[in-house]
This record gives C-alpha cells, sequence and structure tokens, in this order.
C-alpha cells in the first residue's frame, strides 16, 4: 500500500498528524490528501481539532514525533517552520484576514515582495501595476492606491486570498481558507467562491474551513470530517445532502435543531421610535415580553447597525427608546445606562467587542455583575469564580473551567460563556448580533435553546442576522430592512427562509425602481 505522505501526484499529502497539550491528545494520527485543482472543506464541531492541524501545517504548532507531511511531492522535515510553509507553497487567510487597515491596498498586497529598482527604490508605477493585474485575474476592481479600510468587507477577503496565492508557485501549491466567509454578508460570498474556483482551476489545491454547511456543499468537491480529533471520514459531497452532513459531523442524528416556538407575546418590553444613525433612518419598532424578533438585510442595509443603536452603542443621531416607564433619548443612551436599565447586548465580534481572550473566562463573564463579589471594597475572587464555575457548567461550556483564557475555549464555547455573562442579569431585553457566527451545528443548537429559554422567562428577543434559515425558525416576527429603513415585516406562517430572502432583495430593487421613477 502506497503511503499517504508519498506526495505523488497530491499537492498535500499527510499522514499520522498527531498533537498533545499536557496531558490532553487533541489530535489522533490524522491523515489528509489534497489533489491539484480540489477544493475540499475540513469541518467539524469546535473543539474538534481543525484549528489545530492548520496550525500544524502552518508551522505555529509542532505536531508529535511519528508524522509525515509531503508538498508537491517533496517530502519535508516535521516540525515545520512558517517561512518553511510559505516556501514549499502554503498559504494561509484566516477569519481575520490579517491585513493592515491604515494601509493601502498594494501595501497590503505586496509588503515584502516589493520589486526594487537601482538604489534600492521601490518602482511604485510598475508595482501599482503589478498589484492591479493580480487583482483583475480575480474580478477583483478596486483602486490598489485606496486605504484597505475603505474597501467593502468582501473585497478585503478577496485582498487576502489574491495576497495569499502571490505567495504560491503559478499554478500550484496549497491555500487554506480557514473560515473567510465569518463576517460576510451573504449575498457577497459568492463573489469569493468566484476567486476561489479561479484558483482551483490553474491548478491550486484550497482546503476550506467553515461551519457554513450551505457554503460548503455549495463550493467544495469533497469533505473531510473531523471528530473528537480523530479523522472519521473523506467522501466525496456529490448527492450528500446538509441533514446527512450534520449527522457525520455530530455522529448522531439531530431530531429537532431548532426550537418549538410558543405563538403569543407578551405586553411591550421595549419601545423604540424614530431611531437613526448611520444608516439606520426614522426606524419604530415595538418587542414584546417573551418574543423572538429577526432583523435582517442585504449588507449595508443597517439591520446590522440597529441592536447598537438600541443598546446605546451605536452613536444614534435621533429617536427615543423606552423600557416600561422609562424613556431615553437614543442619542444620549450609553451602554451603562442601557444596563442598568435591563438591556443586554451581545455583539457578533467576539475577540474584540464581546469578549477579552488574553482574560480569564471567570474575569470576562463576571464583568457585568462584579457587585455581586463587592465585600468591603474588595472583590471576592474565590466567589466570584465559584458563581462563574457553576454557570458555565449549566450552560455547557467545555471544558468548564473558569480559570481559563477566554481565548483558549472552541468559538462555540466561547459564545456560550459570553452569552452567559448577560443571561445572568437576567435582562428585560437581549440583543444579539450573529450569535450563531462561526460555531459548529451542536454549539448553535445549544444557542438557540437559550434564546427560547431566555423568552420563556418573559425578555424580548432582537436577533440581527443575515442567516435567514435561522431567523424563518426561530422568530415569531422578522423585520426586512434597506437603505436603513424597514421596507417588510413577516409574521407566523408568512415567515420562511425563501420569502425572507425575496423581500430582502425585493427591497433593493423597489428602491431601484422607485428611484427611476423620479429621474
Amino acid at each position: 500500500m502506497t503511503s499517504a505522505a508519498d506526495g505523488s501526484g497530491s499537492a498535500l499529502a499527510a499522514e499520522r498528524i498527531s498533537k498533545t497539550f499536557g496531558a490532553v491528545r487533541v489530535l489522533h494520527d490524522v491523515d489528509l490528501r489534497l489533489a491539484r485543482g480540489e477544493i475540499r472543506a475540513l469541518v467539524g464541531r469546535n473543539g474538534c481539532g481543525k484549528s489545530t492541524l492548520i496550525k500544524i501545517l502552518a508551522g505555529v504548532h509542532a505536531p508529535d514525533p511519528g508524522g509525515r507531511l509531503a508538498l508537491g511531492g517533496a517530502e519535508l522535515a516535521l516540525p515545520l517552520g512558517a517561512a518553511q510553509a510559505r516556501a514549499h507553497g502554503l498559504a494561509f487567510v484566516h477569519q481575520d484576514l490579517a491585513l493592515e487597515e491604515e494601509a493601502s491596498v498594494v501595501d497590503n498586497l505586496l509588503v515584502g515582495r516589493f520589486a526594487t529598482a537601482a538604489g534600492g527604490r521601490i518602482p511604485w508605477r510598475r508595482e501599482r501595476r503589478r498589484a492591479q493585474e493580480a487583482l483583475a485575474r480575480f474580478g477583483v476592481d478596486v483602486d490598489v492606491r485606496a486605504q484597505l479600510r475603505s474597501l467593502s468587507q468582501v473585497e478585503r477577503a478577496l485582498v487576502a486570498i489574491v495576497r495569499a496565492l502571490l505567495e504560491l508557485p503559478g499554478g500550484g501549491g496549497v491555500l487554506v481558507l480557514d473560515e473567510p466567509t465569518a463576517f460576510l454578508p451573504a449575498e457577497e460570498v459568492e463573489r469569493l467562491f468566484a476567486a476561489v474556483r479561479t484558483a482551483a482551476a490553474s491548478g491550486t489545491a484550497v482546503l476550506y474551513v467553515s461551519h457554513r454547511l450551505e457554503e460548503v456543499l455549495a463550493l467544495a468537491s469533497t469533505v473531510t470530517i473531523l471528530r473528537d480529533g480523530r479523522h472519521i471520514v473523506t467522501r466525496s459531497l456529490e448527492g450528500l445532502g446538509k441533514e446527512q452532513l450534520v449527522e457525520l459531523i455530530l455522529g448522531q442524528r439531530l431530531e429537532a435543531f431548532y426550537p418549538t416556538l410558543e405563538a403569543s407575546a407578551g405586553a411591550p418590553v421595549l419601545r423604540a421610535e424614530g431611531i437613526s444613525g448611520r444608516v439606520v433612518r426614522d426606524l419604530s419598532l415595538t418587542l414584546g415580553g417573551g418574543e423572538i424578533v429577526g432583523v435582517t438585510g442585504l449588507g449595508g442595509s443597517g439591520f446590522d447597525e440597529l441592536p447598537y443603536l438600541l443598546a446605546g452603542a451605536g452613536g444614534a443621531s435621533a429617536g427615543s427608546i423606552s423600557l416600561g416607564e422609562q424613556r431615553f433619548d437614543a442619542s444620549t443612551l450609553d451602554p451603562a445606562r442601557a444596563i442598568a436599565a435591563g438591556i443586554a447586548l451581545l455583539p457578533a465580534d467576539r475577540r474584540r467587542q464581546s469578549g477579552v481572550p488574553g482574560l480569564s473566562v471567570a474575569a470576562n463573564v463576571s464583568l457585568p455583575a462584579l457587585r455581586r463579589f463587592a465585600r468591603a471594597g474588595r472583590i471576592d475572587r474565590r466567589a466570584e469564580r465559584a458563581a462563574v464555575g457553576e454557570l458555565i457548567e449549566r450552560l455547557g461550556v467545555t471544558p468548564p473551567d473558569e480559570r481559563l483564557q477566554l481565548g483558549q475555549l472552541s468559538g462555540g464555547n466561547q459564545q456560550k460563556a459570553l452569552l452567559g455573562k448577560w443571561l445572568q442579569l437576567e435582562p428585560r431585553v437581549l440583543l444579539l448580533h450573529e450569535p450563531a457566527q462561526g460555531v459548529d451545528v451542536a454549539a448553535k443548537h445549544e444557542l438557540m435553546a437559550r434564546f427560547e429559554q431566555a423568552a420563556e422567562r418573559g425578555a424580548g428577543v432582537l436577533i440581527a442576522s443575515a442567516e435567514h434559515e435561522d431567523l424563518a425558525h426561530l422568530c415569531h416576527r422578522v423585520l426586512v430592512l434597506h437603505g436603513g429603513c424597514l421596507v417588510a415585516e413577516l409574521s407566523g406562517a408568512e415567515i420562511s427562509e425563501e420569502r425572507i430572502a425575496e423581500l430582502s432583495f425585493g427591497g433593493l430593487v423597489t428602491t431601484i425602481e422607485q428611484e427611476a421613477a423620479h429621474v
């Protein structure tokens, strides 16, 4: 039998890759082989070993002894260094993209690879033309002199992909994409996929890591599934549906993915009138106790701005927010007053806005409730750790160790802990922005059950998300925004994934038609 790592005919061939941290073995003899031009999905629950495997390929982690790795037919010594990985045709695009927001597009693309003329000078005109041509090959039309921060989310992701491809040998190598669409609007994902397909058509092998299974099914031809650090199966995706893929990932059938909602809502817990912000314009809404309301739209519609405006964290320019007898001017409301009034916000960005990865789980979770642990002007750390430990165990955070840094947990377990941070306050209003972003299917199932439990306790829950399937199954009402304005509202039997998508794009069509009528 031919060794998996002999590399013949493969862009990448790995054999018996294992990794142990302390007394815990997180990868068990994993094999992985990619053919030239193949698009392979790598999927599994949070904590299954995907990130560890990628970090070994990137030279961040050294594997346990005994593994073998070949790139383009050349067997390499392990551990692999980061520079060695690049030199042998491995390029990576991670979820955070690792781009410099304040630098120009050309600087981001060619830093470290600029050609120089006599005297070490950079021939800028020629280098800008080189960058423009590289982007054009993948359908990206932007001014390479512009600052990166002026680009759209999908354009930034495409710049990151083109930069990675420039590191590879022409028509070869391996491109590893680690959750590259996590922060992209759904309607923009196909632009990124087109660039990936172009790269694969030139002979580059692509390893695509994502929790968005509909994207896996749309892009990849084959899939490798890891579970508990072990290689479960590698197979063709042809004929495989989403439900079957979920079963392979979990190792069991998930009978009821979404919770069963009660049909009625209680008295209003929040009234917003005339809310305006950077995108949102003169928007009014009511949220009932026990009600789950979804807010969605295309990228730039303002749906993702709304929860921050309602929580005093988005710079509202006008409007009012009422909770019972309390009424606030939205333009002067700040997060501290909102929290005191019973509003809790869980932002989408776990690393920068929702949590602090370098602090312990206990420090992250206890932050809004520190007064409970105050003793004579000091924080009783023992009581704090005990309370947080009990909370995260109840929420199913794995491992249930409040002393770990938040960043040491998988994405799904981070999100469960950060949701617990706010649920412990028993808020009257729970505002969620893309709450299931970057989490595995099992963690997503658990999170949704918590949203339903919060509603059952009488909280009003508002979910701002581009995940139409989730909203269709989880919400009593769904509001659709376009151009910062409310263009449609669905309730009860009217709600479906197809109808939400139709109205999201229909809002764009309606606006174009209205503008054309005034020309």
